[in-house]
């Protein structure tokens, strides 16, 4: 197996501005306990055997700074940084191009959940020995209902429901063709797991990690901070 691992952070970061005063685009390098948001990530990527290059995307303008904000451990495995597209999905596709031919394998993470753990990239990379496509998942705790207007619509059964986080993994030409067939049919997503089940492809799931969380409101920051600064030397291991 020889995998590269897109960490994705071209997005504009809208909601968390609008909350804490701060440039959209900046997000991806908000300050985490010492580290740069977008560092954690690619530490945690870069620090697994079978991830050979790390593909950055982000938006224009911000390349020197987030070279910057990485650390030696990814900067030696650094192939480039990819400017991110319309919408997340062509960021993808964007940084799928830039995937050399020998990569049997690709990992897809966002830079805002800075608190995956190099456990969780290799319990998906040992998952994808054996499957074509695997995401993380998390159970769902909450009661779960169908809002409508403001109103209680309906009680949905838990059950079978669970979050979804990244990294997902997928064998590359699998996540390249679906890619490129949902893009001829104008099937737009936020999550590649789903453009891999249009192709009517299986998709496995593997435990996730409830401290795995995304950071997309102004009280994510603090509770991300205290999730990393409880770790000892940084990512754990």
């Amino acid at each position: 197996m020889k995998a590269a691992a897109l960490i994705m952070a071209g997005g504009s970061g809208e909601r968390f501005a609008a909350e804490t005063g701060a440039r959209a685009a900046a997000k991806q390098l908000t300050p985490l306990s010492g580290r740069a948001m977008i560092a954690w990530s690619a530490e945690a990527l870069a620090r697994a055997s079978r991830v050979a290059h790390v593909i950055v995307v982000l938006p224009a303008g911000m390349e020197s700074h987030a070279r910057a904000a990485l650390l030696p451990e990814a900067t030696r495995k650094l192939l480039a940084f990819v400017e991110g597209g319309a919408t997340r999905q062509e960021s993808v596709f964007n940084a799928l191009r830039a995937v050399p031919d020998d990569v049997t394998h690709v990992l897809i993470h966002d830079a805002a959940r800075p608190c995956v753990t190099s456990q969780l990239v290799e319990r998906v990379l040992d998952a994808l020995q054996s499957h074509d496509a695997v995401v993380p998942a998390v159970a769902a705790t909450d009661t779960l209902v169908r809002d409508y207007e403001g109103r209680v619509d309906a009680v949905i059964d838990r059950v079978h429901v669970a979050g979804v986080q990244t990294p997902q993994a997928f064998r590359q030409e699998l996540i390249v063709r679906a890619h490129r067939e949902a893009k001829a049919r104008g099937f737009h997503s936020s999550d590649d797991g789903s453009l891999v089940l249009a192709l009517g492809e299986t998709v496995r799931t593997v435990p996730g990690e409830r401290t795995n969380i995304k950071v997309t409101f102004r009280d994510d920051v603090a509770i991300a901070e205290a999730i990393l600064g409880s770790r000892t030397n940084g990512v754990r291991t």
